[in-house]
Formats: structure tokens, C-alpha cells, sequence
């Protein structure tokens, strides 16, 4: 009796599989495309995560159950919503990573490449985002309980996701979004309810992920530093053709610095024109730096470029919007070399004379830079005077010489020219100490300009 019992219900669970139909979900499949050669040097990309967009209220798909584990007893529709538990960030950063990395693209951020993370991201030359345009989901939620426990049925039905993805790629040193395109991604388990909205969209994620690496205006653009068609990109007044090369000057290059004779003229006199001599370095964040020589060398701090290899630079009332290359970097002094890969028509570069001597204490000093908000604040000198000498002092981790004063900085002063009340440059902003609220204690160091130039192996020839 026992046995006919449990044929009857099988029967019964078949006649049920028979007649169960879910909706339809579009179907896509990875698309070959180039990797990126061993000896090729693409760009590096920064992953910025991924963003639902789709109309509020709008259905995406269904969530099927039955006590038969047949997925076709009863339909509860599905909203955008369901994806806020399905997206874990550090998932899909990895998901992403891992799949572009795949096909040999550099992407920032890998734990075994760098410790410290901050520098590991300024290497980004691109920002990429994701945002979703189109899902279709089909979710069986089968039920282990009653009689699927005691007819064991297998997960027979099968739970599926379509995404539609728009990346959009922002360059870092222009400063504008060059690249859109959209690409798909699919996935299909049987998978218990309570895991498997997670893994099909990290299926599925990944899917569209290796379908942007595989795309070829998206290799072309990362790799060759092609511009991509028009259709598909935004580059505003910007037609000429670039390169993404690999390296413009030889980081080992000589480089050597004709001194100016020295200043005893006021700072203060023809101050715009003297000022015009700081640069506003940009990635992912800004700080300041100053040219050193008409052939375009700029100094800065090193935790202003990071890991970077170019830097966008911003000069003086923004005026000029250009590429400089890292040459040189001391992170334990905290300096940094760059020079502009090409020299705008028009950029008059303007140098002061470099003081190699420290200031004495209680001289007038005056800082340059753009503290706090890059729109508003660029430009912005700042007056003191030399508070103390500090002989192997240990701050920020190493110890150093540095030149104490009160003048005013904020974030962004980083990398700044310091100048002695004459405007010869005598030393460059590095750091200083703030209360709670973030708010200068007039405890600020600056790096001898001497030791910045000889760290960097910048030679400075007398006048």
C-alpha cells in the first residue's frame, strides 16, 4: 500500500512538472575577444561598483514555488528591491577584478599587490561604473518540507537571471567620461532559495564583466589608447589622437636645474605673477606642486601621486588642463619628480630661484597651494614665519629634517612651494597637525627644499 501510495504521487508531481512554466529569460553567452599581450601595458582601472537603476514599482521576474519542488504552484512577483540583498560590494569588486584580470587588464585595489591601499588606487588612469538598465529574474524557491521531503525530489527547476549593464569609463587625468558601452550577463542554477538570488547575480555579473574585457573599442581604448567611435564616447574638445604609452621619459633621466639668482625683491610685489608657479596635481584626490624648470619639471609630495605613473596637472587660475609623468618618487621624505609629457601652446612656465640655505627661525615665509576645495581654492597663499628647526624629527612615520612654521595649511596644500618673504623657494608644504575638528594648531613642516632635490636626484647648477 505504502508503494502505491508513493507511485500515485509521483505520477501526480509529474502530471505538475509537465504543466509548470516560468517566464521567459533572455539568454546570453561570454564573448571571445583579444587578451591583452604579456608585454602590453594597459592603462590602470579602478572599479568604482555597480548601481541599480530600474523604474520604481517596475517587476523583474517572478519567485516560483510549490511543496513539489516544481516551481510551478504559485508565482509572487519581484521588484528592484530584491538585488539590495543580493549585491555584496566586496563580491562583486572581486568578481570584477578577477574577471578583467583574466583577460590581463591592471586593475587597482588587488590585496596581494599593495598594503597600502590609498597609493595602490592612485595608479587608476580610469574609473569604471556599472549601473544596471534591464533584469530579468526567474527565481524557484522550492520547498524542502511535507512531501518533497518524502518523495527526496531532486531541485528539478532551475532558477535564472538576465542583466544588462551600462559601464561607463571616466578618464582620470582629463577628467571627463570617454567610454559607454553596455554588455550582458546571464546565469541559470539549482540553487536553494536562501543563496541562490546571490549566486546568480554574482554569475551573471560576472558574465557581463568579461564581456566589457572582451569588448574591442573597450580593449582598444585600455590598451592602445585609442580614441573609441564617437557613438561612443563624449572626448569634449578633445580631437587630436593620444597614446596610452607606456613611459614618455626615462625615469633615470639627468636632470639638472639652472638656478635663478637669488630674489631681494618683497614676495608680495607682483604676487600673481610669482604665484603662477604652483600647479594643482589630480587622481583620485588634489594637492599642490610648483615648477622648478621652464622644461616642465614639477615638485610635489609623494603621497600627493601615490603609485601613480601620470598625474593630471592643473596649472594656475586653470588655465591649462595637461599630463605630467612621474618620474621619481622618495616616499620616505615624501617628494616626487614629475615633467609634462607635452608643454601647452601658450604656458609661459614660470620658476623662482631655489634657496638652498634653511630660513632662519622667526623669518617671514609665505605657503601656496589649494587648501581644502579644488574649485574654490586654488591659488591661495598663506603668510607666518619660521617657528623652529627640527633635526630628525619623527613625523609621519620616519624621521626627518623639517622646517617648522605657523603659516595656515590645509589638505590640498600638499607638495606646495614654501617661500622666504623675498620669493626665493626655500622649501615645500608636507604636513602639520590639526585638532578634532580638523583645524590648524599653526604646528605645520615643510620639507628643506635642499634635501627634496637631493633625494631626488635633481642636480642645481649655480646661477
Amino acid at each position: 500500500m505504502q508503494e502505491y501510495w508513493r507511485a500515485t504521487l509521483t505520477c501526480a508531481a509529474a502530471a505538475i512538472i509537465l504543466t509548470a512554466c516560468g517566464p521567459v529569460i533572455k539568454q546570453v553567452d561570454f564573448i571571445s575577444g583579444s587578451t591583452v599581450p604579456e608585454d602590453a601595458h594597459p592603462a590602470p582601472i579602478e572599479f568604482r561598483g555597480i548601481e541599480v537603476i530600474l523604474p520604481p514599482g517596475a517587476t523583474i521576474g517572478y519567485e516560483r514555488t510549490t511543496p513539489l519542488q516544481t516551481c510551478g504552484y504559485s508565482e509572487y512577483p519581484l521588484g528592484r528591491d530584491v538585488f539590495d540583498r543580493a549585491i555584496d560590494k566586496t563580491f562583486i569588486e572581486n568578481s570584477f577584478r578577477e574577471s578583467l584580470q583574466a583577460s590581463g587588464y591592471d586593475v587597482v585595489g588587488s590585496l596581494d599587490l599593495a598594503f597600502d591601499e590609498d597609493d595602490e588606487k592612485m595608479r587608476a588612469e580610469y574609473a569604471i561604473k556599472g549601473k544596471i538598465r534591464d533584469a530579468m529574474l526567474d527565481m524557484c524557491s522550492t520547498d524542502t518540507s511535507g512531501f518533497s521531503a518524502i518523495l527526496s525530489f531532486p531541485y528539478s527547476d532551475k532558477s535564472q537571471l538576465y542583466l544588462a549593464i551600462d559601464w561607463s569609463v571616466y578618464d582620470m587625468l582629463r577628467r571627463a567620461t570617454v567610454f559607454k558601452v553596455r554588455t550582458e550577463g546571464y546565469a541559470s542554477r539549482a540553487l536553494p532559495p536562501q543563496e541562490g538570488l546571490a549566486v546568480l547575480f554574482g554569475d551573471a555579473f560576472t558574465m557581463a564583466a568579461h564581456n566589457l574585457a572582451s569588448d574591442p573599442d573597450f580593449y582598444n581604448l585600455i590598451v592602445k589608447g585609442t580614441k573609441p567611435p564617437s557613438e561612443k564616447t563624449i572626448f569634449a574638445k578633445r580631437d587630436e589622437k593620444w597614446e596610452n604609452r607606456p613611459r614618455v621619459f626615462d625615469p633615470q633621466e639627468e636632470v639638472v636645474i639652472r638656478n635663478l639668482p637669488l630674489s631681494h625683491q618683497p614676495f608680495a610685489k607682483d604676487l600673481r605673477d610669482k604665484a603662477s608657479i604652483t600647479v594643482m596635481p589630480q587622481k583620485n584626490g588634489h594637492g599642490a606642486g610648483f615648477f622648478i624648470s621652464k622644461d616642465g619639471h614639477i615638485l610635489t609630495n609623494a603621497h600627493v601621486v601615490g603609485d601613480a605613473q601620470r598625474m593630471r596637472i592643473v596649472t594656475t587660475s586653470k588655465k591649462f588642463k595637461t599630463v605630467a609623468e612621474v618620474l621619481r618618487v622618495d616616499k620616505a621624505r615624501d617628494v616626487a619628480l614629475l615633467k609634462l609629457e607635452e608643454i601647452p601652446e601658450g604656458l609661459d612656465i614660470q620658476a623662482l630661484p631655489i634657496r638652498d640655505a634653511w630660513p632662519k627661525v622667526g623669518e617671514d615665509i609665505y605657503a601656496v597651494g589649494t587648501p581644502q576645495d579644488y574649485r574654490q581654492m586654488q591659488d591661495t597663499v598663506t603668510k607666518g614665519i619660521v617657528s623652529a628647526h627640527r633635526y630628525q624629527m619623527k613625523f609621519l612615520g620616519t624621521r626627518q629634517n623639517f622646517i617648522q612654521g605657523d603659516v595656515e595649511v590645509h589638505p590640498g596644500n600638499s607638495g606646495g612651494p614654501l617661500v622666504d618673504e623675498n620669493g626665493n623657494i626655500v622649501g615645500m608644504t608636507v604636513g602639520g597637525y590639526t585638532d578634532i575638528n580638523d583645524n590648524g594648531m599653526g604646528l605645520n613642516y615643510f620639507i628643506p627644499i635642499s634635501e627634496a632635490l637631493d633625494r631626488l636626484g635633481v642636480q642645481l647648477q649655480a646661477p
